[in-house]
């Protein structure tokens, strides 16, 4: 009889979607060692995502969560940072965790607006997975590291939306012609990134 994969977390919140991107790459160092420097890595320091920030190609909320986070550090003279255990500070949730395994965050609003659009009585962990008020999007953010061989790991980002009715999902749509090719380039970029992290130039 054949042996089933241990199930991801994500599929406790959102097993069906309208859409799914994911990206994964084999990085030659151990899960643990993964998993930490992944999750808090500061992507300010990509280029590319700072280019995201300024061209708005990132969902209106976070761009601007992250400019003022800018903006404060500036003030106190320290770097702003943006890791991804940073996100509920951001308007994200944690929905679930696998210590250095798996690290799930979701978020509800109407992210094709200004301001994010949340519901009018915020959205907790326990009610996420069944949230279908017409009008919004569900999203959640995957970060999974699985080992591969001895010494190597797979790591996996994959972000999953569903909209909750038929004319969000026409608005969400259109929102993502604009941004999903930014949002593509980030991913790939903070692959690149995180191996030379790990694995040293070359």
């Amino acid at each position: 009889m054949p042996l089933m994969g241990e199930p991801l977390l994500i599929d406790q919140f959102m097993p069906t979607y309208d859409l799914a991107v994911v990206y994964s790459r084999v990085l030659r160092a151990p899960p643990e060692q993964c998993f930490q420097t992944i999750t808090d890595f500061d992507l300010f320091q990509l280029p590319a995502f700072r280019v995201l920030i300024g061209a708005r190609g990132l969902p209106i909320r976070l761009a601007d969560a992250l400019r003022r986070r800018a903006d404060e550090a500036t003030e106190s003279s320290a770097a702003p940072r943006f890791r991804l255990r940073d996100l509920p500070s951001m308007g994200w949730m944690l929905l679930g965790e696998r210590p250095s395994v798996e690290l799930v965050f979701g978020q509800v609003g109407k992210i094709w607006r200004p301001g994010g659009g949340s519901p009018s009585e915020p959205v907790t962990r326990a009610q996420f997975a069944a949230f279908d008020q017409p009008g919004f999007a569900k999203l959640v953010e995957s970060t999974r590291v699985d080992p591969y061989g001895r010494w190597s790991s797979i790591v996996t980002t994959e972000t999953r939306v569903l909209a909750t009715d038929q004319d969000s999902r026409r608005r969400f749509r259109r929102y993502w012609l604009l941004v999903g090719p930014f949002s593509h380039l980030l991913r790939r970029t903070a692959l690149r990134v995180w191996a030379r992290q790990l694995e040293g130039p070359g």
